[in-house]
């Protein structure tokens, strides 16, 4: 017997119907549903090359190839168990003679990948985002800075990830809840300098779900609207106030870090069902613009923040808070002519409405966030 483990489904209708999965050592299988063994579902699994694996993934190759043409005849029947592993066996007869074998033709896509993040996404059989970067040293030659590259992703993955806090505050509370939240926002760089203009592949650091759906196409689709009118700084004006808040901060601090370095952007992104990417761009010159759009908007990346709790310490001279909620201890600050602390009573009940901001710090390569009380009232 030979366990496997399912890592990720490639074809789902009423169940997965193709799963591609790991041995203990790595060695990759496909599975594709049979008929049912009682209660339980049964596969029938044949180990694949991993070439020839994202071949079919990106559409070049159908499911019957992939199980009959390779360099190892062994093949298993498994039924999936009550943990995350399979327990698969090992079958005599020739796996070409088997009777349920998928039919000649099965594509998982109807048309070759157009683009290479669409390629990516197919092939790793996950979210992927091509991220170019027109830097000034890229003109002559395939290569940039290493500051700017690194502060380019960082600047990128901060926008992800309030893109994906906004795309969260749209959902009823109770989906919310359903979420794992942990990684979701966060890309892993699986392609450090692919061939062509300075170009780094991305890929969503947690897998998609049964569907093929990635948690991160939110904030994608989120930080697209963004950039949709680059070349119409009153447009752009107009869709980042309607994002006003941390997603709107980020991306404000991403404009001024393309205008300071130098740097256009461009990138595309796909998940492997899509028929064509998404792609959005912008110019050194359309940042600037965009730049001096924004910066006469003020509180542009505040965030309203309301708190409710009992009042651990009050400093009038300093200006400095910290209240206990049910989320644990919250603590901040005021600005100049904010409302006063005086009269507030320790382990008093306060509802307390404040304005967060976030700062850079470290060159960009970290966020700080300040509370700022802006009114207080007895709850």
């Amino acid at each position: 017997m030979k366990k496997i483990r399912p890592t990720s489904t490639l074809y789902y209708y009423d169940g997965p119907q193709v799963v591609e999965a790991r041995d203990a050592i790595g060695g990759h299988y496909v599975a594709v549903m049979v008929a049912p063994v009682g209660e339980q579902d049964r596969y029938v699994v044949a180990g694949v090359e991993p070439q020839r694996l994202q071949q079919f993934l990106a559409g070049e190759i159908d499911l019957r190839s992939l199980m009959l043409h390779r360099s190892e005849d062994e093949w298993f029947l498994a039924t999936t168990g009550a943990d995350d592993w399979w327990l698969a066996e090992p079958q005599s007869s020739p796996l070409s003679s088997f009777s349920q074998l998928p039919e000649e033709g099965f594509l998982l896509h109807d048309a070759p990948p157009s683009s290479e993040a669409l390629r990516e996404a197919r092939a790793r059989n996950n979210l992927v985002m091509e991220v170019a970067a027109e830097a000034r040293e890229s003109a002559g030659e395939h290569r940039i800075r290493v500051g700017t590259l690194a502060e380019l992703l960082t600047h990128l993955q901060v926008v992800v990830k309030h893109a994906y806090g906004a795309a969260l505050r749209t959902l009823p509370v109770d989906s919310r809840r359903m979420i794992d939240r942990s990684e979701a926002h966060l890309l892993d760089v699986v392609v450090p300098a692919a061939p062509g203009s300075f170009r780094i592949v991305l890929e969503a650091a947690t897998r998609p779900d049964l569907l093929g759906q990635s948690e991160l196409r939110r904030a994608l689709e989120r930080m697209d609207e963004l950039f949709l009118s680059a070349s119409d700084p009153q447009q752009t004006l107009a869709m980042v106030k309607a994002h006003r808040g941390h997603l709107a901060g980020a991306y404000q601090r991403l404009l001024r870090f393309l205008v300071d370095s130098k740097v256009g952007l461009r990138y595309a992104w796909a998940e492997p069902s899509f028929a064509e990417p998404r792609a959005r761009a912008i110019s050194e010159a359309d940042a600037g613009s965009l730049v001096d759009a924004l910066s006469g908007v003020s509180n542009l990346g505040a965030e309203p923040v309301e708190l409710v709790g009992a009042l651990k310490a009050a400093n009038v001279n300093s200006g400095t808070w910290r209240l206990a909620t049910e989320g644990g201890e919250r603590a901040g600050k005021l600005k100049p002519g904010g409302p006063s602390l005086a009269g507030l009573k320790l382990e008093g009940t306060y509802r307390f409405t404040c304005l967060e901001e976030i700062e850079e710090t470290h060159g960009g390569t970290r966020e700080q966030q300040t509370l700022y009380l802006m009114e207080h009232e007895p709850a």
